[in-house]
């Protein structure tokens, strides 16, 4: 009788401790769920005003300021909000395919990896990640509430007039992400030189490819500095070099001001009278010109009569968010949950490359379909785990050292495309016909090939192109003799 009292009592307390662990685990899916909704409804609002923002002509810089730090509350939200998404849908995910992906995480520490897991993740939310969805509210609650100020002073700005583009064809045509450092060249631009002043020189660096000459470029298309200057020059190589020197534009000044642009070498080194002589370039310069150096060296920084303008490459949250925009085009991601958590792992591994997210976001809104979308992830995560076996480096690493680096092909696994060669060129220059989504999903593809990887829609409209090698198995080789010529299917 003992026994059995004693193994309904064990069996009652199992019970009850069963019914206490899922009514908590309940409830706190369902605070999890409320907070993801609040989230979610808090980023709408701040996105609304960050559109509205970037849709006006702001030339304070308190302002766009406080404009950079709405953007990046938005985008680290959003990177917040795609990271954990809602428990139940990720349960369900789960049932069908659970991944596990490692990608090298950041551009300063290849040994630290990033690793998704739909499971994991959905543990994760369950303790550390509630935390920290709670933390995110409670910051962007706080910033919302000094934002009412900042929307009174908007609507003094005029707007801005551009064509109705949806959200990623204007992002394509548009440079993203510069706002502040843009408006910060124009004000050093249109500033009055001081009499008898010294040359005045903004220098702006920057890794390769961080889009410096984009930047520039967008500067001089502004109509303040087109009415500012009576001419832009461009010098590339040598800053003392007068052959170098190419007259950009005719502007509509009338001041005989000229705006002197000078491209540098990356691995620039300046001797003594380079140094000299680029200071007796006042001389030859009409009164009030200005210079604007660029490159990658940080070398130019000591020619600057004010502060130097250094670009990074973007945070991890903004280029998701550029990325994913890209990679869903005119489509709704909250309508494709699984494939936003898919493009989250590719757009880790792309280490913040511009030119990287417009080739392969091609790839990815040409079929909005999960299994291509896997597809693409794992030639990806092959092609950087073969890169770092074989080179011991990320292939971006490789290309902006301008080394030789492996990129994947769809059309045979067992094919490897070697990049013998990487670079940009003038929209002026002739760039080879063969789009590199061809030579990827290509059976014909052999040999040497001039590649274009992708045209900029944003000035100086540089396309960038690569010199690549079709490498395949000997014993496939053997068996099916190919032509060296490439035949576009």
């Amino acid at each position: 009788m003992e026994a059995f009292v004693s193994a309904v009592l064990g069996d009652l307390f199992s019970r009850s401790v069963s019914f206490v662990l899922d009514n908590y685990h309940r409830r706190r899916q369902k605070g999890a769920k409320e907070n993801l909704q609040q989230l979610r409804c808090v980023l709408l609002r701040i996105q609304a005003t960050v559109e509205e923002a970037e849709g006006r002509h702001i030339t304070n810089q308190a302002m766009l300021q406080q404009l950079q730090i709405l953007s990046e509350a938005m985008y680290k939200g959003c990177y917040l909000l795609d990271s954990f998404r809602d428990p139940i849908l990720q349960q369900e995910s789960s049932n069908v395919q659970v991944g596990h992906h490692t990608f090298p995480l950041s551009k300063f520490n290849p040994s630290k990896r990033l690793r998704f897991s739909t499971r994991s993740m959905n543990v994760s939310f369950q303790g550390d990640g509630m935390n920290e969805v709670q933390k995110m509210l409670r910051s962007l609650h706080s910033i919302i509430g000094d934002m009412a100020e900042f929307i009174i002073f908007l609507k003094s700005y005029p707007p801005i007039s551009r064509e109705p583009y949806s959200k990623y064809l204007f992002m394509e045509n548009c440079m993203f992400g510069r706002q502040r450092e843009m408006e910060k060249i124009i004000s050093f631009l249109l500033q009055p030189e001081s009499p008898g002043g010294s040359l005045q020189v903004l220098p702006i660096t920057g890794p390769p490819r961080v889009g410096k000459s984009t930047l520039v470029e967008h500067v001089c298309y502004d109509e303040r500095v087109r009415n500012h200057f009576s001419t832009i020059i461009l010098r590339i190589g040598d800053p003392t070099a007068p052959e170098g020197s190419v007259v950009k534009k005719q502007t509509h000044g009338s001041h005989g001001r000229s705006l002197i642009i000078m491209e540098l070498a990356d691995d620039l080194v300046l001797d003594e009278r380079q140094h000299r002589n680029f200071y007796s370039l006042k001389s030859q310069m009409p009164p009030g010109s200005k210079v604007i150096l660029t490159s990658g060296s940080e070398s130019i920084m000591k020619f600057g009569s004010t502060g130097a303008i250094k670009l990074e490459f973007l945070p991890q949250e903004a280029y998701w968010y550029f990325f994913k925009v890209m990679a869903f085009g005119s489509t709704n991601p909250n309508d494709h949950p699984e494939l936003a958590s898919i493009a989250m792992e590719i757009a880790a591994g792309l280490e913040g490359c511009f030119v990287a997210a417009h080739a392969i976001c091609g790839f990815l809104r040409a079929n909005m379909n999960r299994s291509f979308w896997n597809m693409i992830l794992e030639c990806d995560r092959n092609n950087i785990e073969r890169n770092i076996l074989i080179f011991g480096e990320h292939r971006h690493s490789l290309l902006q050292k301008k080394q030789t680096a492996y990129v994947w092909s769809l059309s045979d696994l067992s094919m490897r495309a070697k990049v013998l060669s990487y670079q940009s060129h003038s929209s002026l220059n002739d760039v080879p016909k063969i789009m590199i989504h061809e030579v990827q999903t290509s059976t014909k593809a052999h040999g040497k090939l001039d590649v274009l990887l992708w045209k900029s829609r944003v000035p100086p409209y540089h396309s960038y192109t690569m010199k690549c090698e079709i490498e395949a198995p000997e014993d496939m080789m053997v068996k099916k003799k190919r032509p060296r010529s490439y035949q576009k299917i």
